[in-house]
């Protein structure tokens, strides 16, 4: 893809039901496409306990979560850097059986909500998170996925 420049790393021993690195492209191309400058952006895949050590490190949050997004405060700059998105394997896993969705679907939903993150989207009140479900619905359904709330 022209505008972005993925650097990807999994640092899981169990290597089944990754994202390839091909639709990983495809998620992302969705997302910036419109955007005429080129971004950086780092996606890593990692186990429980590392996921729950940066939780603890960054946010004094001494639990697991599905995703950790780092945005650079200078995206809009001139500066291309736009941010870490940080991925628990075994989480995403585990809540795309219990919301019964298939486990690629799922990770497009995931890459897509942490991209809106390092945009600047979030959900710390009831319009924002309105506004940021709308967007991930309309990416996932272009990407002809579900509506991840149903």
């Amino acid at each position: 893809m022209k505008n972005i420049l993925l650097n990807y790393n999994n640092y899981c021993k169990n290597k089944n039901n990754l994202p390839l690195k091909s639709n990983l492209y495809n998620w992302l191309y969705i997302i910036f496409n419109n955007y005429k400058k080129k971004f950086i952006i780092n996606i890593s895949i990692v186990e429980k306990k590392i996921i729950k050590k940066l939780n603890m490190k960054f946010l004094s949050m001494n639990k697991t979560t599905n995703v950790l997004c780092f945005p650079y405060e200078d995206y809009l700059s001139k500066k291309f850097f736009l941010g870490d998105i940080i991925l628990c394997k075994d989480i995403i896993e585990y809540e795309a059986y219990m919301y019964n969705k298939k486990i690629e679907e799922y990770w497009a939903h995931m890459i897509i909500h942490s991209s809106l993150h390092l945009l600047k989207f979030d959900h710390f009140n009831n319009k924002k998170t309105k506004i940021m479900q709308l967007e991930e619905i309309k990416l996932l359904t272009l990407l002809g996925y579900s509506n991840p709330y149903k």
